[in-house]
């Protein structure tokens, strides 16, 4: 529970499936607040009822009462509510750090502006692990699929047991019409019979369309690891997939209490058709 017994309530609302009327109630909140912190508490909340255009306003509301000081926390909260059209208009004219040309980076991703988030990556100085695994997706996206599995294998050089890497490297095959190779590399990890690399391969067999399959080694690694929330993310889609939804649902809400206001917890909403 929090301190606000509104939110509390609308939260009960949300959890028991009653939330008509909701998003004009947190749309109302949202108007005579001149917190953004408490704004995005509001949004992050609409997230989860139907959409019915209220979350542009939210936005724009929030771009008026965010002070400058706040502007690059808020334009992070915002990337990560999906909102990158206003994450980046909220950064318009501040310094080019590189805290502030990375998030811009990754709002412009977002927005499938890949050339100009290409020449945005440029602007970051010291690029950090995330910085590059975005980039080998960008190169792929813009059809430069050997550059992107030549830097998502420098990752993997640098970092062979890590999962995000992992996965921008399968992800960088199969955009190479290279699949086979990323089901060779998926099954190869197994050995390790690791929480990961139970992770990787159903993500690969999921992008490939085996639902059941994925599933299967999705339940597997999260045995393995209770809070593996790549896993989550996966075996969640795949239950939503097969018509599972309330279990799908289940699993977005268990992502949420371990990581609030993940976007695994909100990507696996999309395929219940909730947003």
């Amino acid at each position: 529970m929090s301190d606000d017994p509104v939110l509390d309530s609308i939260s009960a609302d949300i959890a028991s499936g009653n939330t008509a009327g909701l998003s004009a109630k947190l749309l109302s909140i949202i108007e005579s607040s001149d917190d953004p912190y408490h704004i995005l508490k509001c949004m992050s909340m609409l997230k989860l009822v139907p959409q019915d255009g209220s979350e542009s306003k939210a936005c724009g509301r929030l771009l008026d009462v965010t002070k400058t000081e706040d502007r690059l926390p808020v334009a992070k909260a915002l990337l990560n509510l999906e909102c990158p059209y206003f994450s980046y208009q909220m950064l318009e004219g501040s310094a080019n750090t590189d805290q502030v040309c990375r998030v811009r980076y990754q709002s412009l991703y977002e927005l499938e502006e890949y050339e100009s988030a290409l020449e945005e990556y440029g602007n970051i100085s010291s690029p950090v692990f995330n910085d590059r695994i975005l980039l080998s997706k960008i190169q792929s996206s813009l059809g430069e699929h050997r550059a992107s599995i030549e830097t998502a294998e420098s990752l993997l050089k640098d970092a062979p047991n890590d999962y995000d890497v992992r996965i921008a490297y399968v992800n960088s095959l199969i955009m190479g019409g290279r699949e086979k190779d990323a089901i060779k590399y998926s099954r190869d990890r197994l050995k390790d019979k690791s929480a990961d690399s139970n992770a990787v391969i159903a993500y690969v067999l999921r992008i490939q369309g085996n639902v059941n399959a994925a599933g299967g080694y999705a339940s597997r690694a999260v045995k393995l690891d209770n809070q593996h929330i790549g896993a989550m993310e996966t075996l969640g889609i795949c239950l939503a997939q097969k018509g599972e939804i309330d279990k799908a649902r289940i699993v977005a809400g268990a992502i949420n209490e371990i990581s609030p206001g993940d976007r695994a917890a909100i990507n696996v909403l999309s395929y219940c058709g909730q947003n």
